[in-house]
């Protein structure tokens, strides 16, 4: 056989390995698999143009209760998320725990890079629809794309999952946990601060930094 279908048949193994890996991976923890089939029908969405109408419908689609509930429910991935990821990181593996601290470290700086760079409007600038008043809610003008809210909060909810997999009920736990930072997504678009398109880039962006350090994790061998 000669060199070139030598290589040829060795690159194609590799790129069958490594797809068979990234699968297996996603099939093992329910978080991935329920991420990616969440933020999969986001892009299709995004994909059919309807970026615009489902924002604005998702914004539209409220009450009083529901207004008081999405406002304390995003401040969540400020502070206390990302607190409680880093926690529940350290108690069950404190090296673990660090790898995917400074994995979210390093995802933060590059989220606020890319809104520095692009600085794209927000809802209220774009005036692609009609924004309603929300009590108790100050508007961001700029910095749209991405969601930093999203990115946080699925990075932090893959790593409790991550780090309680071995628990009982551990895949309801990762569900849960992916339903929970789809949420935090959905309350950045109903509280008019983002579209669907920039959540979608949040979330997007923290599965692959989440990967990186699950990934990077296991080659030191701390018990990933």
């Amino acid at each position: 056989m000669s060199q070139k279908k030598q290589f040829s048949v060795k690159f194609k193994m590799f790129q069958h390995d490594e797809v068979i890996i990234f699968a297996s991976t996603m099939a093992q923890s329910r978080f991935f698999l329920t991420s990616f089939l969440l933020l999969l029908s986001g892009w299709v969405a995004v994909g059919l143009g309807l970026n615009d109408s489902v924002s604005n419908w998702i914004h539209h689609f409220c009450n009083h209760t529901t207004d008081n509930f999405f406002i304390h429910f995003s401040w969540l991935a400020e502070w206390l998320l990302i607190v409680l990821a880093i926690l529940t990181g350290f108690y069950f593996n404190a090296k673990r725990g660090l790898v995917f601290g400074i994995g979210l470290g390093i995802q933060s700086i590059f989220v606020a890079l890319v809104k520095t760079w692009f600085n794209a409007p927000r809802p209220i600038e774009a005036k692609f629809f009609q924004l309603r008043h929300i009590e108790n809610l100050e508007i961001h003008h700029w910095q749209s794309f991405p969601s930093g809210h999203t990115a946080v909060a699925f990075f932090c909810m893959g790593l409790i999952a991550i780090s309680i997999k071995n628990l009982q009920n551990s895949k309801v736990w990762g569900i849960t946990c992916a339903l929970f930072a789809a949420g935090i997504g959905y309350s950045r678009i109903y509280l008019g601060q983002h579209f669907l398109f920039d959540v979608c880039t949040g979330g997007t962006i923290a599965l692959l930094f989440l990967q990186l350090s699950y990934q990077y994790s296991k080659k030191l061998g701390y018990d990933v």
